[in-house]
C-alpha cells in the first residue's frame, strides 16, 4: 500500500575483462556468489570470496586493484574512492580492531589458545620493522601490478587473465572464508607454470596465517588491506592519547598489545600516541592501570579511557 523510501545506490563501475565471475572452478579467482547483496566495498577484508557473494562486494584494496586494470573512468570510480575516505578517516584502523572478518578468526584462535594455557609468542623488532615494510610493498606492488597488466602490450597476452588481482590470489582471505558457506575453495590451479607459483604463494600466506595461533593477528602485521588504512591512522577522527604524567610505566599496555606497539609505552611527552600499526582494539585502555593515563577521542570527544582497576 505504501510505497517503501527510495534507494539510491553507488553508481556500478563499468567494468572490462578479466572479471572473477570468468574464472571456472579450477581456477584460483573462482568465485561461488556472482553478485554481493550490497554493491559498497569496505576497508576490511569484506572479501569477494565469501561463500555465494558475502554482504559487501569485496576490501578496498580489490576495488583499487580491478578498476586499475580496467582502467574504468574517474567518475565511476569516484564514489567509491570517497565512501572509503570518508569511512576510512572517520575510523582508521579500528575498522581492523573491531570490523574485519579475518581478524575475527585470529581473535578465536587466539581465545584457543589461551583455553589452552599456551603462552603467546612475540616477534623481534627487527622482524616486526620487516613485515611492517612487507605489508607497505605489498600494497603498493599489488596496485603498481594491477596497472601494468593493463598496459596494451600486456593486456593483450595471458599475463593479464593469470595475474589479475594478484594480492587477492595471494590472501588467506580466499581460502578461509569459503569454508564456512559449506563451499570449497579453489585450492590448486594447474592451469600453468604461473597459476601453479600463484597457488604457492597463497598456501604460504595461509600457513603465515595460521600463525596467528601463536602470534596474535599475525596477517595483520602483512595486511595491505589494514597498510591502506594504516594512512589514516595518524590524522584521522578517532585518537589514542596519553597523559604521561600519569604513566608508571608499568608496560601493562606494551604486554597485551596484539601488535608489539612500543609507542604507547616509551612516549613520554606526545599526547597522540596511535601508532599507525595500531588496530584500535583498546586493550591497552582496558589494561592501563593508572585512572585516566590512556584515553580514546573521536573528533575530540571523549569516547573512553583507562579507568585504573587493570
Amino acid at each position: 500500500m505504501f510505497a517503501g523510501p527510495k534507494q539510491t545506490p553507488l553508481p556500478e563501475i563499468v567494468s572490462g575483462t578479466p572479471r572473477t565471475t570468468q574464472y571456472e572452478r579450477e581456477r584460483i579467482l573462482w568465485v561461488s556468489g556472482k553478485e554481493s547483496v550490497l554493491h559498497l566495498y569496505l576497508p576490511i577484508l569484506s572479501c569477494r570470496f565469501i561463500a555465494n557473494g558475502g554482504m559487501f562486494k569485496a576490501c578496498s584494496v580489490h576495488m583499487l586493484s580491478e578498476n586499475l586494470t580496467w582502467m574504468s573512468s574517474l567518475k565511476m570510480v569516484a564514489p567509491h574512492l570517497a565512501f572509503l575516505a570518508v569511512v576510512s578517516f572517520a575510523f582508521s584502523r579500528a575498522w581492523c580492531g573491531w570490523v574485519c572478518p579475518l581478524g575475527a578468526i585470529m581473535d578465536f584462535m587466539t581465545g584457543v589458545r589461551r583455553r589452552l594455557g599456551i603462552d603467546r609468542k612475540h616477534l623481534s623488532r627487527p622482524l616486526g620493522r620487516f613485515l611492517e615494510n612487507t605489508r607497505h610493498f605489498l600494497l603498493f606492488f599489488s596496485l603498481g601490478l594491477a596497472a601494468l597488466i593493463a598496459v596494451p602490450a600486456i593486456s593483450s597476452t595471458d599475463l593479464r587473465e593469470k595475474l589479475f588481482l594478484f594480492y587477492c590470489q595471494l590472501c588467506p582471505a580466499r581460502l578461509a572464508f569459503p569454508p564456512f558457506g559449506a563451499i570449497n575453495p579453489c585450492w590448486y590451479d594447474s592451469t600453468s607454470a604461473l597459476t601453479m607459483f600463484m597457488t604457492l604463494l597463497g598456501w604460504v600466506c595461509l600457513g603465515f596465517f595460521l600463525g596467528s595461533f601463536l602470534v596474535p593477528r599475525l596477517w595483520c602485521r602483512v595486511c595491505a588491506v589494514g597498510a591502506l588504512l594504516s594512512y589514516f591512522n595518524r590524522g584521522g577522527l578517532l585518537a589514542l592519547n596519553k597523559r604521561a604524567e600519569r604513566c608508571t610505566f608499568c608496560g601493562a599496555c606494551e604486554r597485551v598489545c596484539p601488535m608489539d606497539i612500543e609507542r604507547v609505552y616509551r612516549e613520554r611527552e606526545k599526547q597522540l600516541v596511535t601508532d599507525t600499526r595500531c588496530m584500535l582494539c583498546l586493550r591497552c585502555v582496558e589494561e592501563c592501570p593508572e585512572e585516566g593515563c590512556l584515553d580514546v577521542r573521536w573528533a575530540g570527544i571523549g569516547i573512553t579511557r583507562s579507568k585504573g582497576y587493570g
